[in-house]
């Protein structure tokens, strides 16, 4: 079982925000889909491996663009067990002491951003473990600023380190969770 995250609390604190907001999605934001939400009529060439985080709805419906280098918390405790490339800055993976039976754990990944921890850092759910990284230059094929979330169980025993983006849908050692649901139960 899951526990609970207070992920979304936690953002809205670390980044001052209204408390009255929640995440505004998109078509091609989220688990699984195919099209790519920052390109028209463009696709993955995999299915999305989580959910892309990049603006939010005020309390009148109102869309606002996330802060600029906002800070980024993890979703429960845990240790960095990997600090990985992506095409837009790195991936910070979380370790969480959350099992599911003796062979598999929970791990979460951060992808584009900017690391605040160390591989071996044991993070607290209050703390940043990262700042979202800036996408480049408006207008290039890259998306505009966003955080990346995926949450996985991990067979026991196989590094992280030893992930990459480019294998983690057909990874014999990992299983994709949608973090959507997890996330939101903290939205209002």
């Amino acid at each position: 079982m899951i526990p609970a995250t207070p992920f979304w609390g936690e953002f809205l604190r670390l980044n001052q925000l209204n408390p009255h907001c929640r995440w505004q999605m998109q078509p091609g934001m989220g688990f699984k889909e195919q099209s790519a939400w920052w390109r028209e009529q463009s696709r993955r060439p995999t299915p999305h491996e989580g959910v892309d985080l990049f603006a939010l709805l005020d309390a009148r419906g109102q869309s606002l663009a996330l802060p600029a280098r906002a800070l980024v918390p993890p979703l429960w405790a845990g240790e960095v067990t990997a600090l990985l490339n992506d095409f837009l800055g790195r991936t910070v993976v979380v370790c969480h002491p959350i099992n599911h039976g003796p062979e598999r754990r929970l791990v979460s990944l951060y992808a584009h951003v900017e690391p605040l921890v160390d591989l071996g850092t044991q993070v607290s759910a209050d703390s940043p473990l990262a700042l979202i990284a800036a996408a480049g230059k408006p207008g290039n094929s890259a998306p505009p600023d966003h955080l990346h979330l995926s949450l996985a169980w991990l067979t026991a025993g196989y590094p992280a380190t030893a992930l990459n983006w480019s294998t983690l849908w057909n990874h014999p050692a990992l299983e994709l969770i949608d973090p959507l649901p997890i996330i939101l139960e903290g939205c209002i």
